[in-house]
């Protein structure tokens, strides 16, 4: 395969033959297969093109495509990538391809004193295709312009990739045609994206979001392609029309749901909460809510309106967002019984592939990350969350899926509240610009339209709206202030447990840290009944396996305590008889009462305690802190005024009395989520980026001047960076061997397959916990460090893994 390059001399025209490869595959019989990069970029425009085209951004995406491995048409990168693929010795990323493009894109169509589109669209263009390896800082923590930087950088091969490019991939006729498309594509983009924005500093977000948009395109582009020529990868797409599809799932769910009974008063209003998110449909797109009581149906009630809403809409997927694995993996039951058809969803909730940041080489692992394509999508908040915000290629890849999709939101109180300014605005892009409509789950609405950048609902926002009599069936317990001044040793925890044991015949306790729990579980081990440990230490196959254990007990009306931490207090099907809570945010304490009486079978109101630990310190959970002294202001104005609050701690008045007490007690910008170290926040970093900006010297003016790959960078979910790990569970054990053979470490198909069945097996830990195993040789790496295993004794068939790597005689007593 060649392509020919014609060139002139002042003797003679010559012919020269020359091959610029973009990828070599070298087949089982050792011949060589070529994909140049002109054919490489020809297919990343066409794709990038197609993803690009609902949000309006056609040409924008073809000539982010055709643009972005400019870079590559030199010999200095030939010579490189042959040197590699033949096993010689070569420096990874030493041959710099991505700024090429850039550099093209700013010579040719910015002007500092030229028209503001003009320049805003080269400098989306420029950001997209110099980050399609990693993002860089338009202004970084030093001032210094990324822009700049990428013009000026000498050894990059520019003047030969340039005229090789512009010969053999695109002309400038052809690159000046998409770029004035391109404007005007941007034009209305902008104009969508100012009413997703009540400020200048806000808009300034949302283009950061838009520009976010294109780069994911680019790089889900990219990633397709090289995988489909490296790895002959099929990448099947969803049908053009999903409606079809949307109402023959509808159809199933509503045939199904006339099965359920409607002789109890908890059956009447389960149906008409149902009823009422069926009429969903006849609505426009938008920020929705369901604030419906726990117990009252709300995951098949929230299927229904996605559905209905989808099938009326032409809704591209759906996706189903839940904060902790233990509610995803039975939300994730119930939607399959529910569709009936597997090949339509996609579980994604770890990533246990550790991705190597290098900011200009591809690491092959990449290309087994999940792109969101499937038509439904189960996955959790981190990963949501991850995918808008997170600097890492593979979670920005998937943001584009989410345009023009119906998004619920599960128990939405759970968003750190650190990111609220982050993710609010992140809604309003998504559903103003992109298309999306989104539904905030939960029985406790935190007020989000009323922080300081907040979520702009849809006029009439509650799909249920408020009423106390629909409520008042799903009443079957009583929240009790039982914290002590000092607080409660484990030992008087474990007494207290047994009293209302004796009781109730069952008993579930909820901590605030593992170590809480693991210590009243050692506590109560020896109890005379069956006694249950819960925590994210455990992988979830383990912990699905225990609570099946836990209510097969608990359905033959056996004693039984579990003890465990707040991964049990939404969406699992729990019913004990008496629940205790450790003092929390009284978003975690209804949750928590959502466990008890569940069905109202203990035929009276159950007790669900606040309770406290002696001693307890919360360390990195300073946000569980901020909510107890909400709390706290909550109970004491309730004791001296119930009636104010409609005589419930459950009511609408004491949960929205609650969150303002909470979100009025944070300083100013709080829900900025500050980054100490580089003295800004993320919020700032993506807007104006001001902080930056004022230690740099450059006079040119950038529109999109955000600090990209600082705010990536810092981004974390939780105050802790978690990494998954496999660990040796069930089925673990042998997937783990798997994974480090041979064939796991060359056959990327058989990996990728490994690493499907391997998602119910992961822990994530902290890395403070992981350097603790590492220091105690507790892990072994995989597949070249891609993934890390933990090592059998380390890992405790009760309470998950053991830090201490010692034996399990113990627990096996």
């Amino acid at each position: 395969m060649a392509e020919i390059v014609e060139k002139s001399t002042e003797d003679r025209e010559v012919i020269i033959t020359e091959v610029f490869p973009a990828h070599i595959l070298i087949d089982e019989r050792k011949s060589e297969h070529i994909q140049t990069v002109g054919e490489h970029c020809r297919n990343v425009a066409r794709y990038t093109r197609e993803t690009l085209m609902p949000l309006g951004l056609p040409s924008t995406g073809e000539l982010a495509g055709l643009i972005h491995d400019a870079g590559k048409f030199c010999r200095a990168f030939s010579e490189y990538i042959y040197h590699a693929v033949r096993g010689e010795p070569v420096r990874r990323g030493s041959v710099n391809h991505t700024f090429a493009g850039v550099r093209l894109l700013l010579e040719r169509y910015f002007d500092p004193a030229g028209d503001p589109y003009h320049n805003m669209t080269c400098e989306i263009l420029a950001f997209a295709v110099g980050s399609h390896h990693g993002q860089f800082d338009c202004i970084d923590p030093d001032g210094k312009d990324g822009f700049l930087h990428r013009l000026e950088k000498e050894g990059i091969s520019y003047p030969e990739s340039k005229e090789n490019f512009l010969f053999l991939c695109a002309d400038t006729q052809k690159l000046d045609k998409l770029f004035e498309q391109s404007v005007k594509e941007i034009k209305q983009a902008v104009a969508a994206c100012k009413t997703a924005a009540k400020s200048t500093e806000e808009l300034l977000f949302v283009l950061s979001l838009l520009s976010r948009s294109v780069l994911s395109a680019l790089i889900d582009a990219d990633r397709q392609d090289t995988a489909e020529f490296m790895h002959a990868m099929d990448f099947p797409q969803p049908p053009r029309d999903m409606r079809p599809i949307w109402q023959k799932s509808l159809m199933r769910v509503e045939k199904k749901l006339l099965e359920f009974g409607n002789e109890k008063p908890i059956d009447q209003a389960r149906r008409v909460i149902s009823d009422q998110c069926r009429a969903f449909a006849k609505r426009e797109g938008g920020v929705y809510r369901l604030w419906v009581p726990t117990g009252s149906g709300k995951t098949l009630a929230g299927l229904r309106a996605a559905l209905a809403f989808a099938a009326g809409h032409d809704s591209v997927r759906l996706f189903f967002v839940i904060p902790l694995l233990s509610v995803l993996e039975q939300n994730a039951k119930v939607i399959r019984e529910y569709l009936q058809d597997d090949s339509l969803i996609l579980e994604h909730h770890s990533n246990v592939l550790r991705i190597k940041n290098d900011r200009d080489e591809l690491d092959e692992n990449e290309l087994l990350c999940e792109n969101w394509r499937s038509p439904v999508v189960i996955t959790t908040l981190v990963q949501f969350l991850n995918t808008l915000f997170d600097g890492g290629t593979s979670s920005i890849r998937r943001m584009n899926a989410l345009a023009g999709s119906v998004m619920i939101l599960d128990e939405v109180q759970s968003v750190p509240r650190r990111m609220l300014s982050l993710f609010n605005l992140a809604l309003n892009f998504l559903s103003k610009v992109c298309g999306a409509t989104v539904i905030l789950c939960s029985a406790t609405q935190p007020c989000l339209e009323e922080v300081r950048h907040p979520v702009s609902l849809a006029a009439n926002p509650d799909l249920v709206p408020y009423d106390p009599a629909l409520w008042q069936p799903f009443l079957r317990t009583e929240i009790i202030d039982r914290c002590k001044p000092d607080g409660y040793t484990v030992g008087e925890l474990a007494d207290f447990a047994l009293e209302e044991l004796d009781r109730f015949g069952s008993v579930l306790i909820i901590c605030n840290k593992k170590e809480q729990a693991r210590a009243l579980y050692q506590e109560l081990h020896t109890a005379d009944a069956k006694v249950f440990h819960l925590s994210t230490a455990m992988c979830m196959a383990h912990r699905i396996d225990t609570m099946k254990q836990i209510n097969a007990l608990l359905s033959d009306k056996a004693r039984v305590i579990c003890v465990a931490t707040q991964l049990v207090e939404a969406g699992v099907d729990f019913s004990f008889g008496c629940v205790m809570r450790a003092c929390a945010g009284m978003d975690n304490i209804i949750q928590a009462a959502g466990r008890c009486n569940r069905h109202g079978e203990v035929g009276c109101i159950c007790p669900v305690y606040i309770i406290n630990f002696q001693g307890e310190k919360l360390g990195f959970l300073r946000e569980i802190g901020e909510s107890q002294t909400a709390t706290a202001e909550l109970l004491s104005s309730f004791a001296k005024d119930w009636e104010a609050f409609d005589g419930s701690l459950q009511s609408e008045r004491s949960i929205r009395y609650y969150y303002r007490r909470l979100f009025d007690a944070m300083p100013r910008q709080a829900q900025d989520y500050s980054v100490s170290e580089l003295g800004s926040s993320l919020y700032e970093m993506l807007s104006h980026n001001s902080v930056f900006r004022a230690k740099g010297q450059n006079a040119v003016f950038h529109t999109i001047c955000q600090a990209f790959r600082s705010a990536g960078d810092s981004f974390q979910v939780f105050d802790q960076e978690n990494t998954d790990v496999l660990v040796p569970y069930g089925e673990g054990k042998t997937l783990i061997e798997e994974l480090g053979s041979e064939r796991a470490r060359y056959d990327l198909y058989y990996r990728k397959e490994l690493l499907e069945q391997s998602k119910p097996y992961c822990a994530a830990l902290f890395q403070y916990q992981l350097r603790q195993l590492e220091e105690g040789h507790g892990l072994e790496p995989l597949c070249g460090d891609a993934i890390l295993s933990v090592l059998p004794e380390f890992y405790n068939t009760h309470t998950g893994i053991d830090f201490s790597g010692g034996n399990q005689s113990f627990w096996e007593a």
